[in-house]
């Protein structure tokens, strides 16, 4: 269903192989978390996705419907409030997870462009930095609305 050595999306390298009966599990190399999707185009063709690139496009169009809800009065101030602090929240855990897993690993990529060694270590530690002042900015922002 997947070639012999399948390539890890977010590090790009390819890994020994997916070696477990789940759709979901970590690369090898880069300690991020992936997992298999069925092909739109082919049958019996299946696709390995990064999890954190998901979870974060996947966060767009909520925030981005939760706005336009919010300017054509769809929403209160205090739902779209929570509607924000619930994407912050959501957004502040990926950073984490994307940031320790780089900075465990020495691993990073920042758009397309894949870094190893200090400059990914440094760009890890930013990553989890901002992830954690997001998840408490969050954090703050649902204990204020509810």
């Amino acid at each position: 269903m997947i070639e012999e050595q399948p390539q890890c999306p977010f590090c790009r390298r390819f890994m020994p192989e997916w070696g477990t009966p789940l759709p979901v599990k970590a690369c090898d190399i880069c300690d991020r978390p992936l997992f298999l999707f069925p092909s739109l185009l082919r049958k019996r063709r299946l696709h390995i996705l990064s999890a954190i690139d998901v979870a974060k496009v996947t966060m767009l169009p909520i925030v981005g419907g939760a706005t336009v809800s919010f300017g054509m009065g769809g929403l209160d101030p205090d739902q779209f409030a929570a509607a924000v602090a619930g994407a912050l929240l959501a957004w502040g855990m990926i950073d984490v997870w994307d940031g320790t897993a780089g900075i465990k690993t020495d691993f990073d990529r920042v758009k397309k462009q894949v870094k190893r060694g200090s400059a990914a270590r440094k760009m890890s530690i930013a990553k989890t930095i901002f992830g954690l002042s997001s998840i408490v900015l969050g954090s703050i922002g649902l204990l204020m609305v509810n």
